[in-house]
């Protein structure tokens, strides 16, 4: 779908404003009314929206439906339930409707996503225009819902107002294909109305769960029952009960809207999975000034949005950038008390391990994977770092290295797959892999380290990357040829079982512990990681490189992979397989290939064997063991591409920025401002459906968008444990130039600006102090310097080849601002 049929009005003078040093923050909160907030930072649609998603979502909770207003089952992990009003680990609602005067409101004509909520825009309804704005605190387990009625006549207007709700109180595990099921562990939700409280209640007998229901003005009634469905036609309500076993409720109120004026009435979904006090208590606290909860939960946003405040001349990928930041804080989760255990892919339900008192991190996506993931959060460190996302990072690691630990032991073994409730669907010590993600692990936290310089961090995560490095070295390469077994990214039959991205982030993460041991002065295992990581770099590749395919093999055969399960295509000991997958990308995203050799593979995974309009394909034309391939471009394959093709310098227009463009396409697919997992590809259709669909805002996403725009096109490259900072831009070939303020560095801030003009290449930076600045830019192939000048005056300088090109660069004075200009020839 184009994106052409979408209404942007998202602000480029939100950049400039807050690039003068007004207080944007303060001016946009104090132009928040009630139940409209910061209506210019919005991007709308109007199109088709009983086919698109949204969710409103805040850390704890949130609501996910359709942009029409109607809430229709979808997903797939518990079928048909993924949708309506979640309080993690608990499911509290499947969704709400609204009458007015007796009439159900029809569907929205307009659909807004804001800088922390979303808004619906209703058709004319007994003589009203109707908006309902929803949003979730941070830190609270309440979806509140702003109904904002306004009234055009002379006369005041009476109104009768009625709200039905329909309860699913279950929890985000058991799914629908696990032993147990969803369906067998899910009892009959109970109503109850209270006239006193003027609360409407549910609960599931036997478990402390429970879902609440009130507003900010006491309703005239309501009531309990089974039979409430609001709109629902009952041909349809099947549709809810395939796993559902919820029931239903009302509330009624009447309502007298001024004449020329608006009232609003907020109603809350509140919730707990401990006790009915807890839900009574978030409800309280969020019917005591939901507007003001609104500003704040906005000004928050807004600040996110101050950081790393780029200028691109691209609008779309601009955009993209920019709605990252907020795809990623509304991902964002936090659950107490959760009960960690090994549930064997779905096959068992044991006795948890232990209970860690606080999971928080980022979820990879909505509405299927709203919890954590080793591979996923490695993958999104990127984006949070660039983004100054720290502490969201931080935390993800934190719960990741906790499971891990619970589950795993000394070992150091990543786990993969972390529910909300804790349960442990893939990872454990007995699983097969995935191995990537032990190593990803590693880069992650190293990534972050060096970004921040974070000292205890890293001595926070030490040990645990050290068991988890020998664990994948050892352990897991039981052949001892140095490259690990264990499942990869594309996680598919027919494999070898040594697999590419296992080895090329394996090779990475021995870099980043090498960094790490030796900064703590521990040459032991310094030496050891060194030497893994060179054993590795000297044999890649003579060992991986098929030279008929101009490609790296995808996986290698061990003796006895033939027949084993998970593979039907080894026929041999040590064949080398390539099967076309988007693993192919791996050895250039993390710099393990050799320049000549990286040029061969990338363009080779540029044609249409392996990419099409839509980016890299998962699995290319004729791939696969079955030779049938698979067509769907995942924002990751493309993202990993861009990365990999940014890295080594490859900034043509159909290199790095077309797929980044690809990514940056789909931001309005679904939910305007979302990011999806899939984008259209010949194999996938995004409007299938709803219990069928990918995710349409996934968190990962965002590292093809902002990770090679700061890291490649920019060049920014710190090393604040070393003191030492590095700004050396490859500008794009199309582009003029671009420019990031107010990037997190270190304990500092950082401007940087890139651009050039003919033969001439401008470097402009605002570097923290306490760093030793390199400062430099990147000439295309065949050019060289004729003139270098640091502030207005001639230098010596460094020429350096290297992956992107030929550096010139200049070491600066410590922090401040400075202006290098290269002239070439």
């Amino acid at each position: 779908m184009s994106a052409k049929v979408f209404r942007s009005t998202w602000r480029r003078s939100v950049g400039a404003r807050l690039a003068s040093g007004v207080c944007f923050c303060c001016a946009a909160l104090a132009a928040v009314p009630a139940a409209v907030p910061a209506a210019g930072l919005e991007r709308s649609t109007g199109e088709s929206l009983a086919e698109k998603r949204y969710v409103a979502a805040g850390d704890r909770a949130y609501a996910i439906g359709a942009e029409d207003g109607s809430f229709p089952p979808m997903g797939w992990h518990i079928r048909g339930e993924m949708g309506g009003v979640w309080a993690h680990p608990i499911k509290l609602l499947d969704g709400y409707w609204i009458a007015l005067d007796g009439s159900w409101l029809p569907a929205a004509t307009s659909f807004a996503s804001g800088p922390g909520y979303a808004r619906k825009t209703f058709p004319p309804t007994a003589g009203l225009r109707v908006t309902a704005t929803e949003f979730s605190p941070d830190g609270s387990p309440v979806v509140l819902i702003g109904l904002r009625l306004e009234n055009p006549a002379a006369r005041a207007r009476p109104v009768s107002l009625r709200m039905d709700a329909r309860s699913e109180l279950m929890a985000s595990y058991p799914w629908g294909s696990t032993t147990p099921s969803a369906k067998e562990t899910n009892g009959a939700d109970v109503g109850s109305f209270d006239r006193r409280s003027g609360r409407l209640g549910f609960r599931e007998p036997g478990k402390p769960w429970f879902a609440l229901i009130g507003a900010s003005r006491r309703p005239s009634g309501g009531a309990a029952s089974a039979s409430f469905w609001g709109p629902v036609p009952a041909p349809e309500r099947p549709d809810y009960l395939e796993y559902g076993n919820g029931t239903g409720g009302a509330l009624s109120w009447r309502e007298k809207v001024p004449a020329h004026g608006a009232r609003t009435l907020w109603i809350a979904v509140a919730g707990s999975d401990r006790s009915r006090a807890d839900a009574e208590a978030t409800l309280r606290g969020a019917l005591a000034d939901p507007a003001a909860l609104l500003s704040r939960k906005v000004g928050q946003r807004l600040r996110l949005l101050g950081d790393t405040r780029v200028s691109l001349p691209d609008p779309a990928l601009e955009a993209a950038f920019e709605w990252g930041k907020l795809n990623m804080a509304d991902l964002r989760i936090t659950v107490e008390d959760a009960e960690i255990r090994d549930v064997d892919e779905g096959k068992a339900y044991p006795d948890p391990v232990t209970t860690i008192p606080e999971l928080s991190g980022i979820g990879a996506g909505f509405p299927d994977y709203p919890w954590l993931f080793g591979t996923d959060g490695a993958y999104t460190a990127y984006p949070l770092v660039a983004s100054g996302q720290w502490a969201t990072a931080k935390r993800h690691l934190r719960a990741i290295r906790d499971v891990s630990r619970a589950l795993n032991g000394e070992t150091g073994k990543v786990v993969h797959e972390v529910v909300t409730d804790g349960s442990v669907y893939f990872g454990a010590n007995d699983d097969a892999g995935n191995t990537n993600e032990t190593a990803e692990f590693a880069n992650a936290v190293g990534l972050l380290w060096r970004w921040s310089g974070d000292d205890a961090f890293r001595d926070e995560m030490y040990d645990f990357l050290v068991d988890g490095l020998h664990y994948v070295t050892g352990e897991l390469d039981r052949d001892a040829d140095l490259w690990p077994e264990g499942n990869g990214m594309v996680e598919r039959t027919g494999m070898g079982a040594e697999k590419l991205d296992v080895t090329a982030y394996t090779w990475q993460a021995l870099g980043a512990l090498t960094a790490m041991a030796a900064s703590r002065g521990d040459e032991a295992t310094a030496s050891w990681a060194r030497g893994q990581a060179a054993a590795i770099a000297q044999r890649f590749e003579a060992r991986w490189w098929l030279e008929a395919e101009s490609l790296y093999a995808d996986s290698l055969c061990n003796p006895g992979d033939e027949g084993e399960e998970g593979t039907n295509v080894c026929a041999a000991a040590d064949q080398a397989l390539q099967q076309r997958h988007w693993i192919n990308a791996t050895p250039m995203e993390v710099g393990l290939a050799s320049p000549a050799r990286a040029d061969t593979a990338l363009g080779r995974l540029e044609s249409p064997t392996f990419s099409g309009e839509c980016g890299l394909f998962h699995t290319g034309v004729g791939g696969g063991p079955d030779g049938q391939g698979e067509l769907r471009c995942w924002t990751l394959g493309s993202s990993v591409m861009a990365v990999a093709e940014a890295d080594y310098g490859r900034l043509a227009p159909e290199q790095a920025p077309r797929y980044m463009g690809a990514v940056a396409g789909t931001l309005d697919l679904e939910m305007p401002g979302a990011l999806p997992e899939i984008i259209p590809s010949p194999d996938y259709d995004p409007f299938a459906d709803f219990r069928d669909r990918a995710m349409f805002m996934q968190a990962w996403s965002s590292y093809g968008i902002q990770w090679p725009v700061i890291a490649s096109f920019l060049g920014v490259a710190p090393d604040v444990p070393a003191g030492e900072l590095a700004v050396v831009p490859d500008v794009p070939d199309a582009w003029p130039g671009l420019s990031v303020r107010d990037l997190r560095v270190g304990s500092g801030r950082l401007d940087a600006t890139a651009s050039r003009d003919g033969s001439t290449y401008f470097t402009t930076v605002d570097a923290p102090a306490g760093l030793s600045l390199t400062i430099g830019h990147v000439l295309p192939p065949g050019a060289s310097p004729t003139s270098v000048r640091l502030d207005g005056r001639e230098v010596d300088y460094q020429e350096t080849e290297t992956r992107r090109g030929l550096e010139v660069t200049v070491g600066a004075t410590d922090g401040g601002r400075h202006r290098l200009v290269v002239s070439g020839g």
